[in-house]
């Protein structure tokens, strides 16, 4: 896990890994957060383990809850688009 980007944080819970970053505009988050499961991804394929794509969800936090915005942060796994949920269920403590 030391390649995941220090701009991103992690989280560990059984076989759940959650990843979060910030940022001031919704391009550059995009990129931080791509970068970061970029990264994952190669970590999980040297240890021989898959990202299911299926099972990725992603939720979007703002300090702007009424704000909507017009291009969502897209996040890919595996050439999969993960799209932006309304809430999702993490087991872990973050």
């Amino acid at each position: 896990m030391n390649d995941i980007p220090t701009h991103t944080e992690h989280g560990l819970f059984a076989d759940d890994t959650a990843l979060w970053t910030a940022s001031n505009t919704m391009t550059y988050l995009s990129s931080r957060l791509q970068q970061s499961v970029d990264a994952f991804e190669s970590w999980c394929k040297s240890w021989k383990l898959k990202l299911q794509a299926t099972k990725t969800e992603m939720i979007h936090f703002t300090i702007h809850p009424r704000k909507r915005y017009k291009h969502p942060v897209e996040v890919k796994v595996d050439n999969t688009i993960i799209k932006p949920l309304d809430h999702t269920r993490y087991l872990g403590v973050i």
